[in-house]
């Protein structure tokens, strides 16, 4: 009789600091949070690595947060893209305004090109 038996083998390997990078952003971290970002670093050291120096660990950590930044100053690029003028941003406005407005709220009864104009017209006051 034969049964199929699943090991798991656990091996220390040698990886680059653009793997152990990577590696984190494929798991948690919070764009719109540094601290707690950062706090998923230790976490993340802690789990994945054996025998990691102070200064291999501080010099993971000042490169992970060079990333982070980046991708964030991506995403806001991104985001900034989608608003690019006023057909994209009308776009974004009828999304936020269709059936989710309550009498008084912005968007009940404004259109979302009188939204606009009003945010033209009030934005430097």
């Amino acid at each position: 009789m034969k049964k199929k038996v699943t090991k798991w083998i656990d091996s220390i390997e040698e990886v680059s600091i653009e793997m152990a990078i990577n590696d984190f952003f494929d798991g948690d971290w919070n764009p719109k949070d540094w601290e707690e970002t950062e706090e998923y670093i230790d976490t993340y050291i802690e789990e994945e690595f054996t025998n990691i120096s102070d200064k291999e660990k501080n010099q993971l950590k000042s490169e992970i947060k060079k990333e982070y930044n980046k991708r964030v100053l991506n995403l806001k690029q991104e985001e900034i893209d989608q608003l690019k003028d006023r057909k994209s941003i009308l776009k974004f406005l009828e999304g936020i305004t269709d059936d989710y407005c309550d009498e008084g709220e912005v968007g009940f009864l404004l259109s979302s090109e009188e939204i606009i104009d009003l945010i033209i017209k009030n934005g430097n006051k």
